[in-house]
């Protein structure tokens, strides 16, 4: 970790400690009933922002509260943010959860950006993203309106990845009958066969291919998300670099009592962002 990340990291905990109430931050409500938190530094946004995707079945606050995390450590470091529910989880309208594609998601995120490319202060060339898991894909198929992306536990083939997590039978369930309903083991979730469709029809790597922006991924080493470093970071044409972190898999110590995980997540993220943004 740079020493930079270091104190930031040690800052991070603290916050985390004292859960604090973030004064700079505002719930908005975008079109198509998106509802984001809008995060910006003390004294208002000052040139570059992130729009924040959270991943499969969460929400914007994202698991353990780690993209409000980083929220405030963005702020602090001068960065505003934006991070959304995408439409049919958290607190976000207009479509069921069944009905959720990524076709979709790729809309939301693009109502995200556009909003905060809006904001007073945001410079729209200057508008970077974090993705999380499915959302890092989300952002990684949209990488040519992104002039830097963090993506943290990506994924790198998604049907394969979500025949390995849903099995066949979910995908030819949906087929036949139009929907799948499971049990994830900490939320039951319904999706209907457009969502599976939608798995099935975009490439990942071929939408990635020749990004030209600045790259960083992250995963925990114990994550199979490093299986693909090697692969995007070749498919990444510009300036690009990978961190693995010991002793941590998905969740990025979230649910193994290693907040200082989380911490040094955020602040290595931020230190990126701040050096490169």
């Amino acid at each position: 970790m740079t020493t930079t990340a270091k104190v930031l990291a040690a800052s991070i905990l603290a916050l985390v400690a004292a859960q604090p109430v973030l004064g700079a931050e505002t719930i908005v409500t975008l079109d198509q009933g998106i509802v984001g938190t809008l995060s910006v530094p003390e004294g208002g946004a000052i040139g570059p922002a992130v729009v924040m995707l959270h991943g499969f079945a969460s929400s914007r606050d994202e698991i353990g509260g780690i993209f409000a995390a980083q929220a405030a450590a963005l702020a602090e470091a001068g960065i505003a943010s934006l991070r959304i529910d995408f439409r049919g989880y958290g607190d976000s309208n207009g479509v069921s959860e069944a009905s959720v594609t990524i076709d979709r998601m790729l809309e939301d995120a693009a109502i995200a950006r556009t909003h905060l490319a809006s904001v007073e202060g945001v410079d729209p060339d200057r508008v970077g993203v974090i993705g999380y898991s499915f959302g890092a894909a989300i952002a990684m198929l949209d990488q040519e309106h992104y002039p830097a992306i963090v993506t943290w536990g990506q994924m790198g083939d998604l049907k394969g990845e979500f025949v390995e997590f849903l099995g066949q039978e979910a995908f030819d369930t949906a087929r036949s009958t139009g929907n799948y309903t499971v049990d994830l083991g900490w939320r039951v979730i319904s999706l209907d066969a457009p969502f599976f469709d939608s798995v099935e029809k975009h490439d990942l790597a071929a939408a990635f291919a020749g990004f030209d922006g600045l790259f960083l991924t992250v995963a925990g080493a114990e994550d199979p998300a490093v299986n693909y470093f090697e692969q995007y970071l070749g498919l990444a044409r510009g300036p690009k670099s990978s961190l693995v972190i010991p002793d941590t898999d998905h969740m990025l110590g979230v649910y193994s009592d290693q907040p200082e995980i989380g911490a040094q997540v955020v602040a290595e993220t931020t230190a990126w962002l701040g050096d490169n943004l």
